[in-house]
């Protein structure tokens, strides 16, 4: 039997979170009120995305096991208010201490309130199910 291995917090990480996620709800509150034409509603749509993306990578905790050039396909789903209600491998890198590592980071997270923000159609097209490529390469260690 595996025993868990206790998680050490690192404040200046969860300070630099919380201000990465203050700078980002707040250039998505600007985007939100400025007049969305079909070029800022994608430009929105990137911001939201890029939010997603870095709030996984500073809540993910790297396997000894993984190596640059593995590839981990995960299915995120989440409701209205950014809450995530499922997590499941697409496609498999083929290690699963770094496929669970990978669903851990987003099980983590937890919610994006910067959904919260969306227009209902663009929530629903887009992030409602969306898939989310995770590759250490991409991710700081």
């Amino acid at each position: 039997m595996v025993e868990p291995v206790p998680e050490i917090k690192d404040a200046a990480a969860e300070s630099d979170a919380t201000q990465l996620a203050a700078m980002a709800r707040e250039e998505l509150a600007n985007m939100a009120t400025s007049d969305l034409s079909g070029s800022d509603s994608i430009s929105l749509k990137d911001a939201v995305a890029a939010t997603i993306q870095r709030a996984v990578i500073n809540r993910w905790t790297r396997p000894p096991s993984a190596r640059n050039g593995m590839v981990s396909v995960l299915s995120i789903q989440l409701v209205p208010t950014g809450e995530v209600v499922g997590v499941s491998v697409l496609t498999t890198s083929g290690d699963a201490a770094f496929d669970r590592s990978a669903i851990s980071a987003v099980e983590r997270v937890g919610k994006f309130p910067e959904i919260a923000q969306l227009d209902s159609r663009v929530f629903e097209t887009t992030f409602r199910r969306f898939q989310l490529i995770f590759r250490p390469e991409d991710l700081r260690y």
